[in-house]
């Protein structure tokens, strides 16, 4: 996350914490959250995407058992 965000974070925690937190504040808080959230998934999806590309790429393929399955 960014500094932005984290010092954000802990200005919006000390808020409910105190009970003074406003209703437009926990909007600001939970969009910034989710945006980065979305942020996380994205990389986590590639990152996902490329380990099983390689993987895959590691495996050696026994074309005579696929050719036998066929058969």
């Amino acid at each position: 996350m960014s500094e932005i965000i984290m010092s954000n974070i802990q200005i919006w925690r000390a808020k409910a914490a105190d009970g003074t937190i406003t209703l437009d504040e926990m909007r600001q808080a939970i969009q910034a959250i989710r945006i980065e959230r979305v942020g996380a998934s994205a990389s986590s999806a590639a990152s996902k995407e490329k380990k099983a590309v390689t993987a895959a790429k590691k495996l050696p393929i026994d074309s005579d058992a696929l050719l036998d399955g066929l058969m």
